[in-house]
């Protein structure tokens, strides 16, 4: 994560939102005061996804906060991670196209899983004869290459941030993060084309293979990789071999040279030598050459997407209030907005005092202004006022109360906050006036805009009930790996932040950010250090369920209880905005938040 922007940062069971900086006029999106009723929808024009776009091309993908994160596909959970390298240079037994919004296709698999044992055993066959790119082009994908891959997620060395959250009922699983690669027996791999995966319960997000589908499951050749993957910290993505149809330029020689990758700067993808189309009938592939700069200007950057020709935006998700304003005039149709199935939020860490104090809580709920934060953000365009955590799309979200929320959580009744009630709860937290009394509470924010914005406003809102804060901006990364992300810091309230889905199933919404069990001293998600037994027990429960009804339902009455509770103050149901140049067929993923799908993306 870079300062420059809020990046959707997704490590450590984390998949925060990509808060870029979306700098829009109020007054140019309107209705600032009202809360939309209804997700919002496309603004211009935008290709369908169809595999039989133009063949051929370069594209360029504009970026301004510096693209990936890391290299290696076992720590990849950003967005931009996804949209930059998972989607285009490799492959998982499962995918999810842009035309999949319930559950992936069989992708390295041949065959969703086949379930035996009371759902407990997952047999998965693996499709044969995809090869490696180079220098391992002569070497096949097997079975013990996933097996491997999976196992190394579970090493402190490679940092995976969701392994514990989807695979820790897999038999054999470590209890923390392992100084080594992991043997984990409940992943058999018998023979080459055979993955067997015994857990201790059923867990519904690998019988439907929803978490089959994430970066975890890409396959890394032990035999080739295993030294790179000692010490400290792996080495293993500057030496990765490739899947999907694209690769780093020059990786073939087994190391990825800086004419293909500088970070923060430049990614080149050049088409992989060893991927056949007729083993891939996911992925079309249209581009020749896919080239990610970053370190942009916004403003600059902005401009030249819109005004040249063969350009997409990047890691920022709409361009400046002026250059916006004039793109919705005279170029509607590169613009693309759609519901990111994401939300932004205000943490309450419940283990600081008065914050411990659910009517303390409800207090903040109730003076809270959402539509004057959806305001700092830019008005109706960026998202739907929020009213509890599981988002518009998301199954549970109707259960849960839909667009109105819970009639009972009378806190969230008005978008514009209400102050009176705000103060009929702070005299029952014990502060007679209805106003606050204490010290100041550490309060940790963005430092750049819109972010900054967001969190003065905070600051302002909770004064109007006598809440002082000690108000600290800090570069993006520093407020999470620093503050928010560390319990030790003792940071009462995070201003600005934000979840979006790993999956389309409500517990990569709900267990991240809420189960006790994930409080870690770093890369903390739980930063409410939420930790009700019930609650917890309940999720687990939930995560058991095998039946889509079910599942829906279970994690819909969890948003209940958890909105109820005001573990965090839920604002925003946020949409993405993506655009690009007049002659690019841009296609987005909704599995990723609907960012550009690159390899379904063309030229005209």
């Amino acid at each position: 994560m870079n300062p420059e922007s809020e990046r959707t940062g997704m490590r450590r069971s984390m998949r925060w939102r990509a808060l870029a900086p979306m700098l829009v006029a109020g007054a140019l999106l309107a209705g600032c005061g009202s809360s939309s009723s209804s997700s919002s929808s496309t603004s211009g024009a935008s290709s369908t996804p169809s595999a039989s776009g133009k063949k051929g091309g370069a594209v360029t993908v504009l970026e301004v906060a510096g693209g990936v994160d890391s290299l290696d596909p076992g720590y990849w959970y950003y967005q931009t991670d996804y949209t930059d390298l998972f989607q285009p240079t490799q492959r998982a037994l499962y995918y999810f196209r842009p035309q999949d919004t319930v559950t992936p296709q069989p992708d390295l698999a041949a065959a969703q899983p086949a379930l035996s044992n009371g759902d407990k055993t997952l047999t998965i066959h693996i499709r044969p004869g995809i090869h490696y790119s180079p220098p391992l082009a002569n070497q096949t994908v097997s079975a013990a290459d996933i097996k491997y891959a999976m196992e190394r997620c579970f090493a402190a060395s490679v940092g995976n941030g969701y392994a514990f959250s989807y695979y820790s009922n897999i038999v054999g699983v470590p209890s923390k993060p392992a100084t080594t690669v992991p043997s984990i027996s409940g992943i058999q791999a018998p023979n080459p084309t055979t993955l067997i995966i015994n857990t201790k319960v059923p867990v519904g997000v690998l019988t439907v293979p929803n978490a089959l589908a994430l970066p975890c499951t890409v396959p890394v050749p032990e035999s080739y990789a295993a030294k790179y993957d000692k010490g400290a910290q792996s080495t293993y993505g500057m030496h990765q071999v490739f899947t999907g149809p694209y690769m780093i330029q020059g990786a073939g020689s087994g190391t990825v040279p800086s004419s293909g990758y500088q970070t923060g700067k430049l990614l080149l993808l050049t088409r992989n030598p060893s991927w056949q189309r007729s083993q891939d009938p996911l992925r079309p592939a249209h581009f020749d050459t896919i080239t990610f700069k970053g370190g942009n200007d916004i403003t600059v950057a902005s401009n030249q997407v819109l005004d040249g020709q063969s350009m997409m935006s990047g890691d920022f998700a709409a361009p400046p209030a002026a250059v916006l304003q004039q793109g919705l005039t005279t170029k509607k149709a590169l613009f693309k907005i759609d519901p990111s199935d994401g939300n932004r939020y205000i943490a309450l860490n419940t283990t600081i005092k008065p914050l411990d104090n659910l009517n303390f809580r409800r207090a903040i709920a109730a003076v809270i202004n959402r539509n004057a934060l959806r305001l700092t953000r830019g008005g109706p365009a960026i998202g739907t006022v929020a009213t509890h955590f599981i988002p518009p799309g998301m199954p549970g979200f109707q259960q849960a109360g839909g667009y109105a929320g819970n009639p009972a959580d009378n806190f969230y009744a008005n978008p514009n906050g209400n102050v009176t009630l705000a103060e009929s709860y702070m005299k029952k937290a014990g502060y007679p006036t209805g106003q606050y009394t204490g010290p100041p509470l550490l309060t940790v924010a963005d430092n750049q805009p819109p972010a900054s914005n967001t969190a003065q406003a905070v600051q302002s809102q909770l004064g109007q009930i006598g809440i002082k804060l000690t108000f600290r901006e800090v570069p993006h990364a520093t407020m999470l790996t620093k503050y928010c992300e560390v319990p030790k810091a003792a940071v009462a309230i995070c201003p600005t932040v934000g979840w979006g889905k790993d999956f389309f199933d409500s517990q990569s919404m709900i267990t991240p950010v809420f189960y006790g069990p994930n409080i870690v001293p770093s890369g903390n998600t739980n930063m409410a250090q939420a930790n009700d037994p019930t609650l917890n027990k309940e999720m687990e429960q939930a995560a058991q369920l095998t039946s889509t009804a079910q599942r829906s339902s279970a994690w819909a009455n969890l948003d209940k209880q958890i909105t109820s509770q005001v573990y965090v103050v839920t604002w925003l149901w946020d949409n993405e905005v993506v655009f690009a140049s007049s002659n690019v067929a841009g296609v987005t993923s909704p599995f990723n938040s609907n960012a550009w799908d690159l390899t379904w993306s063309s030229l005209k």
